[in-house]
């Protein structure tokens, strides 16, 4: 269970970063500023890599949160094939991301 707070602190401290990233960011502007995609979806990578550490029991105790989303979120934005679709980022972002964040925070 403590490894599980910690992989939830590294989860929304990710989804901070995100938040700093793009606060005030039209998608235009996020589609044209390279270094602002490439820190997002290092943080969107993390949030997977984290979301699929936190135990089975800790997800079956807390179904609200949408764990296959989160640990999923790296395929779903970045395929197999590598080709990076940033309007699914921007997407992910804006609509994703808020949700799951609101949910976190009651946890932590």
């Amino acid at each position: 269970m403590s490894n599980d707070i910690v992989y939830l602190n590294h989860i929304f401290a990710a989804m901070e970063q995100i938040d700093r990233y793009t606060r005030g960011m039209s998608e235009s502007e996020f589609l044209s500023r390279a270094m602002v995609q490439d820190a997002v979806i290092h943080q969107i990578e993390l949030i997977g890599e984290a979301a699929s550490s936190v135990s089975i029991e800790f997800q079956n105790s807390h179904p609200k949160l949408e764990w296959g989303n989160m640990a999923g979120i790296r395929k779903k934005i970045i395929p197999e094939s590598f080709n990076i679709n940033l309007v699914n980022v921007w997407n992910a972002v804006q609509d994703d991301l808020p949700l799951q964040k609101q949910a976190l925070k009651k946890l932590l």
